[in-house]
């Protein structure tokens, strides 16, 4: 093939991608998007796991999206830890964290009450709360974008001086 034909079919062609897409509503063209037209994006950490809607005061905290974002890291908990001392097995254990625990946390409900869970007491879902919470390995960083404006340091003393004590008392996180 001469190399003219190659130049002019190549250059000239109209490629499926160029094309201006249309609409099987309507025969309306969209307009081409440029990658600086793209719609915003939540980012994940703050859309999936945030859990509070109402807004903050200002210099006030999530605390539930920092509780959210903490016991998200816990990995690898050691159940086996906390049957001798409770007297349940590994699996009730996973399971009241699962489905009672750790919901609650998160809904911000009361969560260490006698009448929750069928044959649990307060201390014994409390320990299971601090057995998950030995696991969990917060990325601080990491949560500084989560919050804009406040330093590692500032979510970490929040963590360990207001949420913190709290659960450990079995309370709310507010």
């Amino acid at each position: 093939m001469p190399k003219s034909k190659l130049a002019d079919s190549g250059h000239n062609a109209q490629r499926p991608y160029d094309r201006p897409i249309m609409s099987t509503k309507s025969s309306q063209v969209r307009p081409e998007r440029s990658m600086l037209d793209l719609p915003q994006v939540k980012s994940q950490t703050s859309a999936s796991t945030s859990t509070s809607t109402r807004k903050t005061k200002k210099g006030e905290y999530d605390k539930t999206l920092i509780v959210t974002l903490v016991l998200k890291t816990a990995k690898d908990v050691k159940w086996e830890s906390i049957v001798t001392e409770i007297g349940k097995t590994t699996t009730q254990c996973k399971d009241v964290w699962r489905k009672v625990i750790h919901p609650s946390i998160i809904a911000n409900r009361p969560w260490a009450n006698e009448g929750t869970s069928k044959g649990w007491t307060k201390f014994m879902k409390i320990r299971t709360f601090l057995i998950v919470l030995e696991a969990c390995t917060p990325d601080w960083d990491g949560m500084t974008q989560a919050f804009p404006g406040k330093s590692k340091s500032q979510i970490k003393d929040i963590w360990r001086k207001v949420i913190l004590p709290r659960l450990r008392r079995g309370d709310t996180i507010e």
